[in-house]
């Protein structure tokens, strides 16, 4: 009988031990991003976080590049820098259920739109997320949607090596472009110093399936 009574304390014990496990496993806060952890998955909500770091050149010269990875060949030529390779991007996507639409290519008619799941960009500053449109201009004016859409592309990007994450216009090479402007439309694009950190500050942004 005795030994009975300590089996069972001795699967009683067990069992608040693995359920103390399982509860810490589902409400363990996610790893802060960082240089060594610069993107996040949320299945839940879909989403993907990633760091960038403001390039404030781009605040008065104009750019067709929102985000490319820090060593690929376009990597100053961006409003914003990262550690993320588009590779990832892409995998993430598609594990969050976005299909690509690999519509566009180097030999694309001008004007050709992009194609592809639609993907909703936030910028988080100073912990409030906007959409990414309110601190950008087009030509000096403001932009109400560049409806971004996953594009794809990563067979040219993995043989381009540009490193293009996010894209302004519609392209050939960008994983996620904006779709209101085709291919080929140019470098008009420009971040809101009055937005956006300075030169150098981080921003978190979010890219979200719709």
């Amino acid at each position: 009988m005795k030994k009975k009574s300590l089996l069972i304390s001795f699967f009683a014990s067990l069992l608040v031990i693995i359920g103390m496990f399982a509860v810490s496993d589902v409400t363990a806060p996610a790893a802060k991003l960082s240089s060594d952890n610069p993107i996040q998955m949320n299945k839940k909500k879909k989403t993907i976080t990633m760091l960038t770091t403001v390039n404030g050149t781009y605040f008065t010269q104009g750019t067709r590049h929102v985000i490319v990875n820090s060593d690929g060949t376009n990597g100053n030529k961006s409003l914003l820098k990262t550690d993320v390779q588009p590779k990832q991007v892409y995998k993430d996507l598609k594990k969050l259920g976005a299909k690509p639409g690999d519509n566009v290519t180097k030999q694309s008619k001008p004007g050709t739109k992009v194609k592809g799941t639609k993907v909703k960009v936030y910028f988080v500053i100073n912990g409030k997320k906007m959409r990414a449109e309110k601190a950008v201009q087009v030509n000096g004016k403001d932009v109400k949607n560049l409806d971004f859409k996953f594009g794809g592309n990563m067979a040219m990007n993995n043989k381009m090596k540009t490193g293009c994450v996010l894209c302004f216009d519609s392209c050939a090479v960008g994983t996620v472009s904006g779709s209101k402007y085709g291919t080929e439309y140019g470098e008009h694009f420009t971040g809101k110093s009055s937005v956006l950190p300075k030169d150098g500050k981080q921003v978190k942004v979010i890219m979200q399936v719709k």
